[in-house]
């Protein structure tokens, strides 16, 4: 009997699922799951913020792993985990980016996720989804020292008991102050209101567009945004 019952626990899938706005590697991720990890059952793709959370916050299609793209748009991938695991802690968030991990690590592991991995660093890939699908935490051994992610559980309880103890954020009485943004990140958001795009304000500063890029996601997130155009809206609005 015991023999049976580890056969039928060894049976049963991981279920995984994916945000990426990039289709061209999500179907690549896709095509290698199996062999990064074997139990896996891939149960849907989403390219947008919103839909990924809806998603994986519905029992009926809540995945077991959801693998989410720090770079979606207009949206970013720490907001993302930040709002499901607001939420749950059945989901484990595996943060995944084609940029340098060490731009996004310390703001996705604030933010709930389990770990986060470079998609072109495919033995880490496959380390990383079998450590956080077992409920355990990957931590690129770069950052080892610097970064600490949380179980499921653990990043659930934390970020759930910050908002009990003081998410207002209130000040003697006075309305709740919005958290600063740094120049560049403030120039950032200046210049896409004004209609520049990334390449075009990368070109005026000599530097890449993902730098930019980066400026952008940091302005969201810090600012509590829902999406790039959100944090405009706000950012206009101080």
């Amino acid at each position: 009997m015991s023999a049976e019952k580890g056969q039928s626990a060894q049976s049963v899938p991981t279920l995984v699922a994916m945000v990426d706005n990039d289709r061209m590697a999500l179907l690549a991720l896709k095509g290698i799951l199996p062999q990064l990890l074997p139990s896996a059952r891939w149960i849907w793709d989403a390219q947008s913020a919103d839909e990924a959370v809806r998603k994986a916050l519905d029992p009926e299609t809540r995945p077991k792993l959801l693998l989410v793209d720090m770079s979606l748009g207009d949206a970013t991938g720490v907001s993302v985990c930040r709002k499901i695991r607001m939420r749950t802690d059945r989901v484990a968030l595996l943060g995944i980016t084609a940029f340098s991990v060490s731009d996004y690590a310390t703001r996705i592991a604030e933010a709930g996720a389990q770990g986060i991995v470079s998609k072109a660093d495919i033995p880490q890939l496959a380390q990383a989804l079998r450590m956080v699908s077992s409920g355990e935490v990957y931590t690129p051994p770069a950052l080892r020292s610097m970064v600490t992610f949380r179980t499921a559980s653990e990043a659930h309880r934390l970020l759930v008991d910050t908002v009990d103890d003081g998410g207002d954020n209130s000040n003697d009485g006075n309305a709740p102050e919005r958290p600063k943004l740094g120049s560049k990140e403030a120039e950032t958001l200046h210049l896409l209101s004004r209609g520049l795009t990334y390449d075009q304000i990368a070109a005026q500063w000599g530097v890449a567009a993902s730098t930019v890029r980066t400026h952008a996601h940091r302005a969201v997130d810090k600012l509590g945004a829902n999406s790039l155009a959100h944090a405009i809206a706000i950012w206009l609005s101080q």
